[in-house]
């Protein structure tokens, strides 16, 4: 009987609080909700079937960092890495929390380590889709194109798969989407709070990036012509007052968040911009068959890698719509200036067209495909909403309006089958664009492997093949030990795995 009567007070209560008020607030989110959930049981589930990119460097450089806090700034902390005298200025706004959290949870098995870390970017990653949906939702004020907004960011198959072993290019760009958000909605209210915030924002993405000063020289321009348009003395003391606020709370982000600049903040400072800025490092790239110095690349390097991997339907969606707020644009400037919905998309396109058009400029140095720029993907998967809903509204009839859906959706799912049939190399993902009829000619044309991820499935397969009958290892033996990256994926083996690999070595 206590326990019926218990059960009975649950069945009354509960629902009521919070519950309640919980799914009434959650009700016209349902469709983002449920994409997330699927998302989230699939990254979950494939998890274990990513391996840990080159040498793990990114933990090295956190663990170096808290080296160099806890002994009062011994630089000395840091000399034991590679290109340290670069290394110290990498923000480790991303890193250094997990390394607490694993210290705080107690894990130090290799292969726990890096199963979190890798769960932990990919929540960072959903996390973006979730803001793109969000801000997707205040631009169009349409559920649907907000939905597709999300899957647009989310559904890249290079970035899928990236955002389980990259812990640099994947948060950044999950941040930039998070900036994007805070940027739209402090222009919206243009409170103090809103732009502190906004502030904090930015000074944490360009923690995880330099690259993130694109935004912050954005920011400043857009309040400009807010103080341009603006007729009264109150309003425009308004807008100052927001702007110092906003750049007065970055800087002081970026200060918190570098460790590096507390004891000189002005001079390393300089340092740091000059490092970064000129980036020393210069590797060599295989592009459409021919070998370049990472600083004497093409012109149409970075345009080619981004049109040959992102899905077509997503290029094409993404095309239209930044032509579109180009053209309603110019049709009327005056208009576009003052319309605060038509500046921000404008903003969206500058945040895409800016880093492209100086990565093209002599003396640009990236490599390793596009993955430096992954950030764009955020500003275009939006644009790419924008170019659905253009398309939406230039057919009059509703039968063809719910066939550009579904030709939408019809692509959405193209990707979806292309991503599982790649699995676990999404990385790997290139469209029609690119010349798929001949793989070899592709692994001749393009730098495919730079981050080794296929190298956990090779120690797989070394395993698997075993003579275990003979008691002695196949032609193929491995030394998990020369090279860091495979050390490492070998420790990402189960233990039964890795006493086998030992044994097979030579």
């Amino acid at each position: 009987m206590a326990n019926d009567e218990i059960m009975t007070v649950a069945r009354h209560t509960l629902p009521n609080f919070p519950s309640g008020s919980i799914r009434k607030a959650l009700a016209p989110h349902w469709g983002a909700l449920l994409a997330l959930a699927l998302f989230l049981v699939t990254g979950l589930t494939v998890l274990d079937d990513y391996s840990i990119i080159t040498s793990g460097w990114n933990r090295r450089f956190a663990e170096a960092t808290l080296d160099y806090l806890t002994s009062g700034g011994d630089l000395r902390a840091f000399t034991y890495l590679v290109d340290w005298d670069v290394t110290i200025f990498y923000g480790m706004a991303f890193e250094i929390p997990l390394l607490l959290a694993e210290s705080a949870i107690g894990l130090e098995d290799t292969r726990s380590v890096y199963l979190s870390r890798h769960l932990a970017t990919h929540l960072f990653f959903l996390a973006g889709g979730l803001f793109a949906y969000l801000l997707a939702r205040r631009i169009f004020g349409s559920r649907l194109l907000a939905v597709a907004a999300m899957l647009l960011f989310l559904l890249h198959p290079r970035l899928y798969a990236h955002s389980f072993f990259n812990p640099r290019d994947i948060p950044f760009l999950a941040m930039f989407m998070v900036a994007l958000f805070l940027t739209h909605r402090a222009f919206k209210r243009g409170t103090l709070p809103t732009f502190v915030l906004l502030g904090v924002g930015v000074g944490a993405l360009i923690n995880l990036r330099i690259t993130g000063l694109v935004l912050l020289a954005a920011i400043p321009a857009m309040r400009a012509l807010d103080f341009a348009l603006m007729s009264k003395w109150e309003e425009r003391k308004r807008v100052l007052l927001t702007t110092g606020v906003f750049a007065l709370a970055c800087a002081l982000a970026v200060y918190a968040l570098l460790p590096y600049l507390w004891g000189d903040p002005i001079g390393r400072g300089l340092e740091w911009w000059a490092t970064l800025s000129d980036h020393p490092r210069v590797v060599v790239e295989l592009f459409r068959g021919t070998h370049y110095r990472s600083v004497d690349l093409p012109v149409a390097y970075l345009p080619v890698w981004f049109s040959i991997t992102a899905p077509s339907f997503a290029l094409l969606l993404g095309a239209v719509g930044a032509a579109g707020v180009l053209v309603r644009a110019a049709r009327a400037p005056r208009a576009a200036l003052r319309s605060r919905s038509l500046r921000f998309t404008l903003l969206l396109v500058g945040c895409f067209a800016a880093p492209v058009f100086a990565v093209m400029l002599p003396g640009g140095n990236i490599y390793d495909d596009w993955r430096h720029m992954y950030f764009l993907w955020a500003p275009f998967a939006l644009l790419g909403a924008f170019g659905l809903q253009r398309l939406i509204a230039a057919l009059e009839r509703r039968r063809l309006r719910t066939a550009a859906f579904g030709a939408a959706a019809a692509g959405l799912a193209a990707t979806v089958v292309s991503m599982g049939l790649l699995h676990p190399n999404q990385q790997e993902h290139f469209n029609v664009l690119a010349d798929r009829v001949a793989p070899e000619r592709l692994r001749s044309q393009y730098e495919m492997h730079y981050y080794m991820h296929p190298t956990r499935q090779a120690l797989e397969w070394i395993i698997e093949h075993l003579d275990e009958s003979s008691g002695q290892p196949s032609a193929i033996a491995a030394r998990p030990g020369t090279k860091p990256g495979i050390s490492l994926n070998a420790l990402m083996l189960p233990e039964s795995a890795r006493e086998r690999l030992a044994d097979a070595a030579p």
